[in-house]
């Protein structure tokens, strides 16, 4: 769990993390039951250690090439947030009940992305704790595999150069109709 718990150091914005507390055995047990799941270990530690927490802003998440499908094939994805047992707004249990019956019966919500569209993991089967992002915006299929562990997503979040936005960059083209009359409104103003 180092390595996971090195990235997980590296890639959350603690400028901006409310709630700094270490979970107990017994909330993630009460999840488990509650919602009939048995959490990898990894997200499990998680939960734990962290939770409720925004990724820095110039992070993203990379699939894995190995592993992606078409539809996802290089891509970068901003993650908002990644939920947890802290009572806010990424509270996973809200989370786990306000998706259940919107996200296939086999997966549940770990994390959101700008827009609506989800980090999942798989709850049995073949998909049991591998990750995936469901697009809610999508037909037909729209539950795309992006990891074979939570902790491989995390270590697959990389920094991104972000470029700021100055208005010392911008340029204003305006007509010189536009430009008459705005001077001229801006002389009546004084």
């Amino acid at each position: 769990m180092e390595q996971l718990k090195k990235k997980l150091e590296e890639i959350i914005d603690f400028d901006i993390k409310e709630i700094d507390e270490v979970w107990g055995e017994g909330n993630i047990k009460t999840l488990e039951e509650k919602y009939d799941l048995k959490l990898p270990r990894d997200y499990a530690f998680y939960l734990q250690y962290y939770g409720n927490d925004y990724i820095r802003e110039n992070y993203r998440f990379i699939p894995s090439s190995i592993i992606l499908s078409k539809n996802v094939n290089g891509a970068q994805f901003e993650i908002d947030s990644i939920y947890g047992f802290g009572n806010d707004e990424n509270k996973i249990d809200n989370k786990i009940k306000f998706y259940k019956d919107i996200l296939p019966a086999d997966l549940f919500p770990i994390a959101d992305l700008p827009g609506g569209d989800l980090i999942c993991i798989g709850k049995k089967d073949d998909k049991k704790d591998k990750v995936y992002i469901w697009f809610h915006e999508m037909d037909r299929e729209n539950v795309f595999l992006v990891s074979d562990s939570f902790e491989s997503f995390i270590k697959n979040f990389q920094r991104i150069k972000v470029e700021e936005n100055t208005l010392d960059k911008a340029e204003l083209n305006l007509s010189d109709k536009l430009s008459t009359f705005l001077s001229s409104a801006s002389k009546n103003m004084k």
